[in-house]
């Protein structure tokens, strides 16, 4: 069942500068299954495993399982597909798109050491390096026909202010294009080109790049071969980039003044976080074992640069406007995450490996304390920050892996749900399935892991007071293919 995508409903920026929304908290606190082939393989069930670097950004105490020092690197494919579909009409087409890119998911050495002198320390290793935790690379289009036009928008941004006041991304440049205008003596009331219930041609492209890589620097130890703990720090880094092109038009020409509306928006976010990462692994028998690990918030400190153009032709047209080039520095906390897992060993034959994650999605929070200029802009932190309260909820992602050992020849398979993080939802907000093959040597292994993963959401194009009617659904398949070389030492 597809989830509801809930964009909120900001009408008026209390700046010209701040236009942050939940889906970005959301955005940053959401992670994939990253890292090795191997852990991609099960379906990030590693948290009670160890033994390879991806558990530095899962459950750090698995750090300790290593025996040898091992190097690893990790390149990957990714092949998105998406399917979206404007509501609205009976006659909306569904428009699918589908593009591929090239990634790095892991790249870190890991040093093994045996205490000396009798210690019930049996291992004291640090690892450091980088895993790959999510990808925003997305590619949507859709095309219909729906009743109302984005210039409804603009209008109810416009209303009350005069337009020396409008502000300099939306209302001014549609002013000043000629979307909308004063037809009333009266110059803080505006008006556009649209009958009330107009039926409008729409379209939209929006494409998505970026990733956050996290770098990681990581302590464990395993005492008499029964408890294992460790911690690592993380270095979060964000790289967002969202490209957005809305086009209105008057196909079958019964709009008397109306042509054609081009609005583009860019917007780039950029930056760094740092958080902290501590677990346990505990083995009561040789065939057993269970984990858990707990990660603080990643504190957040992001930069937004961001412009807007609007192209506007009808009877004494075309007109063209753009915004000046906005910068907005701002801090975000993110949510605690609390994991849990067990693994059942059997012998030299393989293992079955299962994951629970806790995330609380309504505590991620805004802090826009270093950059706000006016009353009207902590007031817009606090209702932002109310908005993810009300409208995000804890979920529960859930992760089954298991691996085949035939001589050296590993063959792994994975499945996961992922809960939905949107308030009043009960429903999986995704489901993805993974497997993989390898083959470990003394001093050389290769992993080969293929990850799906897919699940729907609802994506508003524009927002207008009372019942909005603009609506897009939009079916994801995320698919990845990661190769994983590495060398122990």
């Amino acid at each position: 069942m597809k989830t509801i995508y809930n964009v909120i409903a900001f009408l008026f920026f209390s700046s010209g500068l701040l236009a942050q929304l939940p889906s970005d908290a959301l955005r940053f606190s959401t992670f994939e299954i990253g890292g090795t082939a191997r852990t991609m393989g099960i379906n990030g069930a590693i948290n009670s495993l160890g033994a390879d670097f991806s558990v530095l950004s899962t459950n750090p105490a698995g750090l300790a399982a290593f025996r040898r020092s091992e190097f690893t690197f990790s390149p990957g494919v990714s092949a998105n597909l998406t399917e979206s579909t404007l509501k609205g009409s009976a006659d909306n087409l569904t428009f699918a798109e589908s593009d591929t890119k090239f990634h790095f998911s892991n790249i870190g050495v890991v040093f093994a050491n045996r205490p000396s002198g009798g210690s019930n320390w049996k291992t004291a290793n640090f690892g450091l390096g980088l895993n790959r935790i999510a990808d925003f690379y997305t590619n949507n289009f859709y095309a219909g026909q729906s009743v109302g036009s984005i210039t409804d928008r603009w209008i109810e941004l416009a209303d009350g202010f005069t337009p020396g006041e409008l502000d300099d991304f939306e209302a001014g440049p549609a002013y000043d294009a000629g979307a909308i205008y004063n037809p009333f003596a009266d110059e803080t009331l505006y008006a556009n080109d649209f009958a009330s219930d107009e039926i409008v041609d729409k379209a939209q492209i929006v494409r998505t790049d970026g990733a956050i890589n996290e770098i990681l620097f990581a302590f464990a130890g395993s005492y008499e071969d029964k408890l294992m703990v460790g911690a690592s720090l993380g270095l979060p880094i964000v790289s967002y980039e969202e490209t957005k092109e809305y086009v209105e038009s008057d196909e079958d020409d019964t709009n008397d003044s109306f042509k054609e509306l081009i609005y583009n928006e860019y917007l780039k976010t950029s930056g760094t976080g740092i958080n902290l990462k501590m677990g346990f692994i505990y083995r009561p028998i040789q065939a057993f074992r269970v984990g858990a690990s707990v990660h603080t918030p990643t504190s957040y400190s992001l930069e937004d640069q961001f412009d807007s153009n609007i192209t506007y032709d009808f009877e004494q047209g075309p007109f063209e406007s753009e915004s000046p080039s906005g910068l907005f520095e701002y801090r975000l906390k993110t949510p605690w995450r609390v994991n849990g897992g067990a693994s059942f060993m059997f012998g030299k034959l393989g293992f079955l490996s299962a994951e629970v994650e806790w995330v609380d999605y309504s505590s991620a929070a805004f802090n826009f304390n270093s950059n706000l200029t006016n009353l009207e802009d902590k007031e817009y932190e606090q209702l932002i920050n109310q908005q993810i309260e009300d409208n995000y909820t804890s979920a529960l992602n859930v992760r089954l892996g298991g691996e085949l050992a035939i001589n050296i020849l590993r063959l792994r398979l994975g499945y996961g749900l992922l809960g939905s993080p949107y308030a009043n939802d009960s429903f999986s907000n995704g489901r993805s399935l993974s497997g993989g093959i390898g083959i470990r040597e003394r001093n050389f292994f290769m992993d080969l892991a293929y990850h799906n993963t897919q699940y729907g959401e609802t994506y508003v194009p524009y927002i207008v007071a009372g019942d909005n009617k603009q609506s897009v659904t939009t079916d994801y398949v995320r698919q990845k293919f990661v190769l994983t070389f590495g060398f122990k030492f």
